[in-house]
């Protein structure tokens, strides 16, 4: 009897047989903890990419308000804005106050022009170097004064109607008198390559087709050092860098280099006209939109300075809000009333921001700076 009562144990709970049944529960507490933990991780990176994504959206670009108000003539020096009032002239670098100042000359006639460099104010009759003592006078009329690093280029019209550029120390030293029979002076400004240059863009239109040269005048040898002849289209723009010049006309870019200018390629724009330029990552591109267009629609230009252009091209359209476009620094910077869109060269939108008030017009001081007219005062803006 006793062996039969004990035989009834086998189909009472046991341990042997509870243990898979509790391991069971704790495997499924396992998993719900688990699951959570996942479900939370989702959550958190969700989280960060909304954050993110929202705070890009809501980003707002700080504008900084400048002394000049949108009634004032302003020139960018590169470093800073020269700008007049009342017969004074005043400069306001773009990031050192304690170079600004005011240069007083009580005329209302007078203009301005300026570089890192040196800053010169003049009417027909004469021009004052600032920080220079002793005004300097000229026969005939001056037009137009473009200031160099060491030099100064001066625009001269005779009174018989001819055109000739002077070439000057800022002390009054006069190096050379360029003329130029039977042709317009166009263009002229300065450039730096091993050493100090000049550049002067001329246009002869007596022989029916159009032909632009462009000299180029080394201030060291105290010669001109070579022409570049364009025939049959005009010269839109010239964009120079360290190792070359690209010539912008009506059809086509061309690049030069500075050796010689000889010339090493030339890439079809037909239709397009280039509104913005920069080198500053280091691989020329250039902002196009079409000829006589607006800002919806603008072409990404980018070139290489070898043998051969290796153009790559990115066609995008704008906002059509859009006030303004710049190339900044390898980024495209497109600018609307209120707003700021960052793109990639290959067209895709990487950042947005708002402005802290709207904007009338936007104009690129440099691959960092924007200057901005707003409510009748200009701003500065950093690039996004």
């Amino acid at each position: 009897m006793a062996m039969q009562q004990g035989g009834t144990r086998p189909y009472a709970p046991s341990a042997g047989a509870a243990g898979p049944y509790r391991r069971k529960k704790k495997k499924k507490r396992n998993s719900t903890l688990i699951f959570s933990l996942l479900t939370l991780g989702v959550l958190g990176i969700g989280l960060v990419i909304f954050q993110f994504i929202f705070n890009k959206q809501e980003a707002t670009v700080s504008m900084d308000i400048t002394p000049i108000a949108t009634a004032s003539t302003y020139i960018n020096t590169g470093d800073g804005l020269l700008y007049q009032t009342d017969g004074q002239i005043h400069f306001y670098h773009l990031t050192d106050s304690k170079k600004n100042y005011t240069y007083g000359m009580g005329a209302s006639d007078i203009r301005m022009s300026g570089s890192e460099s040196m800053t010169v104010v003049f009417n027909e009759a004469q021009l004052q170097v600032v920080g220079e003592k002793t005004p300097l006078t000229f026969t005939g009329a001056i037009q137009e004064v473009e200031c160099g690093t060491d030099y100064l280029a001066v625009l001269r019209q005779a009174e018989d109607g001819t055109q000739s550029v002077l070439i000057i120390t800022e002390d009054g030293e006069q190096i050379d008198d360029l003329s130029f029979s039977d042709q317009c002076i166009i263009d002229f400004g300065f450039y730096t390559t091993s050493n100090e240059m000049l550049w002067i863009e001329t246009l002869n239109v007596n022989n029916g087709a159009p032909m632009t040269t462009i000299s180029t005048y080394d201030l060291d040898k105290r010669e001109v050092t070579g022409m570049i002849h364009v025939q049959n289209q005009l010269v839109n723009e010239i964009y120079i860098t360290s190792k070359s010049m690209f010539v912008v006309c009506t059809n086509q870019i061309i690049r030069y280099i500075h050796e010689g200018n000889k010339e090493i390629y030339r890439v079809m724009i037909y239709g397009y006209e280039s509104v913005d330029f920069s080198d500053a990552s280091g691989t020329p591109t250039f902002l196009l939109t079409p000829r006589g267009g607006d800002f919806h629609t603008v072409r990404i230009l980018t070139l290489e300075e070898d043998s051969a252009p290796n153009q790559v091209e990115t066609t995008l359209q704008l906002p059509t809000e859009g006030v303004n476009a710049f190339i900044m620094d390898g980024r495209l910077d497109v600018v609307s009333r209120e707003q700021r869109y960052i793109y990639t060269l290959k067209g895709k939108l990487s950042a947005t921001a708002t402005f802290e008030q709207p904007i009338d017009a936007a104009a690129k001081l440099n691959d960092a700076k924007l200057l901005l007219s707003s409510n009748g005062m200009y701003y500065t803006a950093s690039a996004g």
